[in-house]
């Protein structure tokens, strides 16, 4: 199994998108922004072999449920069916500021966007610049630019609004991290992680940011002292090379990947309480995960790119078994691709890595109630190493990426399902 890029030009090693879910605790109007409660917070998206990394704050509707990918916090309705699935539409909605991959986008407290760094591709220069998306006016505008250029960052909602900007990859200015302020439209430097690196982060219960990447331990990060801490050492003997990190309902993280060699499948559950890592039931595959996701029944779904050409394997982790089942295919390849929790429950994978290296305009939506994955309309712009967040109003905004190998595009796109 190779888990770096295959193509000999790339010179990065990208970050998973994740998703997790917690129920909410508090009757809403839609859309209307909450007092935030750590009780709500999960995480990214973040994250796969796709652009981003990961997040977690309060937002909710009525029985709203909430989610994150590519580092974006997401709004999901319990009450929603999951029948009467078809195709959505694609809406082109303009450029961004630069062209980018390998970013974050994270939706703030306001309804905004945040975009932050990536790479313009060849000759792969990491980007200090960042802007904002509005979506009631569907324009993009610059904002204060990061400290430090990175790509592969992770991108933290914290729970007073800021956004913890840390990692990214090796050739990115390693361990340093910041915050950006929404309210004065500017970076700052906070600590510095641990250890260097793209991870993937998850905000735990207590407000405290758990960063998972690769190496002998994780670390989390206190928004109160602006400190990283180093956590125990992974159960794998030799550390592991992560995949991805999910919060689980319970509070525990699921981390997923493969040994130092990659010659066998890592995967271990965190207890912040008790503080370590234990190592928890074998998958099947074990492949390179392009996208995974906390499902309203509390499963973790997780799509796995195999590197072959072929569609990619699909898994469910069940928390309260330690147990994973493979329960077949996509029917499309998906190696880098982004994925969002619909208001419906359903799951949308966005896009990936064609052979060559262009981006695939494919997208296809899992249906929980049947175990399926079926076609859900093509994206106007082939893409891979995007963003992708679910917006207020329910609708998906898609975001840069590789559209044709090595360049990074500017190119948006909106994605409303076939129920809204």
């Amino acid at each position: 199994m190779n888990r770096l890029r295959p193509l000999a030009l790339s010179l990065f090693v990208v970050s998973i998108s994740v998703l997790s879910v917690q129920p909410a605790m508090a009757q809403q109007t839609p859309g209307q922004i909450a007092q935030f409660d750590p009780n709500l917070n999960v995480v990214d998206s973040v994250i796969t072999q796709d652009s981003n990394a990961n997040i977690g704050i309060g937002t909710t509707t009525p029985a709203a449920k909430l989610d994150v990918v590519g580092g974006n916090v997401e709004l999901e309705d319990s009450t929603a069916s999951t029948g009467n699935q078809s195709s959505g539409t694609f809406t082109a909605i303009g450029s961004m500021t630069s062209p980018r991959s390998d970013h974050t986008a994270t939706l703030l407290l306001n309804g905004q966007v945040l975009i932050a760094g990536g790479t313009t591709g060849w000759p792969f220069l990491d980007l200090s610049s960042a802007e904002l998306y509005d979506s009631t006016t569907q324009t993009f505008t610059l904002t204060g630019s990061m400290i430090t250029p990175r790509a592969g960052h992770t991108a933290t909602l914290l729970p007073d609004g800021r956004v913890l900007i840390a990692g990214g990859n090796p050739d990115s200015s390693a361990p340093s991290a910041e915050l950006y302020d929404p309210a004065t439209g500017k970076f700052s430097p906070t600590g510095s992680m641990t250890s260097p690196g793209a991870g993937h982060s998850t905000v735990l219960q207590d407000g405290r940011v758990f960063i998972a990447s690769s190496g002998i331990a994780a670390e989390i990060y206190d928004p109160a002292t602006g400190t990283f801490t180093a956590t125990s050492p992974y159960a794998t003997q030799g550390g592991i090379w992560v995949d991805t990190a999910v919060l689980l309902p319970d509070g525990r993280i699921l981390v997923v990947g493969c040994n130092v060699g990659c010659n066998a499948g890592a995967n271990e559950l965190y207890d912040p309480i008790a503080g370590t890592f234990s190592i928890t039931g074998a998958r099947v595959a074990w492949d390179s995960i392009s996208v995974a996701t906390v499902l309203m029944n509390g499963q973790v779904l997780l799509v796995e790119a195999n590197c072959s050409g072929l569609p990619d394997d699909v898994e469910v982790y069940d928390p309260s078994s330690g147990d994973f089942t493979h329960i077949g295919n996509t029917t499309d390849i998906h190696e880098f691709s982004a994925g969002v929790l619909l208001q419906d429950g359903t799951f949308l994978v966005i896009g990936g890595q064609l052979p060559g290296g262009n981006g695939s305009t494919s997208t296809e939506l899992y249906v929980p109630a049947f175990g399926v994955f079926a076609p859900s309309g093509d994206m106007i712009t082939g893409r891979h190493e995007h963003t992708a967040t679910l917006l207020l109003d329910g609708t998906v905004f898609i975001a840069g990426g590789y559209s044709v190998w090595p360049y990074a595009t500017d190119s948006t796109e909106i994605y409303k399902s076939s129920s809204q």
